[in-house]
């Protein structure tokens, strides 16, 4: 393949990563599905597919995944222990499952939601596992 042509597809892919940030900003409260997404940013699944393991290192479901896990901690570190309940923010952010929910938190961030919710220390410096760029990078 030419030179030319492998950096065409490279800033292709670039901007469809883009509208996929954008999509996924517009729509963080719920799950989302490749049927539904790819119609929404013009693309076919093999290119989203293909755009994704390029430009990020991982699939697009496996990216999705990793994003709204990072958001919900962000909500829980910022949430009022007080007041907010981990229920309320998972299934805010589109988690129902919350047994399944509470494990994969518990692998991917090393604590608990409820540890996260009633941490004391807001804002928190942030460590290898508490950045999405650092979920992309493993």
């Amino acid at each position: 393949m030419k030179i030319s042509k492998r950096m065409g597809r490279g800033r292709r892919h670039y901007a469809i990563v883009a509208r996929l940030e954008e999509f996924l900003e517009a729509n963080l409260d719920r799950p989302l599905y490749l049927a539904e997404i790819c119609p929404a940013i013009g693309v076919a699944e093999r290119t989203l597919r293909l755009a994704c393991e390029e430009h990020l290192g991982m699939g697009p479901i496996r990216y999705f995944s990793l994003r709204r896990m990072q958001t919900v901690r962000c909500a829980l570190l910022r949430a009022d222990p007080s007041t907010a309940t981990v229920t309320r923010i998972a299934t805010d952010h589109g988690f129902w499952e919350l047994g399944r929910f509470s494990v994969a938190y518990r692998s991917l961030f090393g604590e608990t939601p409820s540890e996260t919710l009633r941490r004391p220390d807001w804002p928190m410096p942030l460590n290898r596992s508490s950045t999405l760029e650092s979920l992309v990078m493993q």
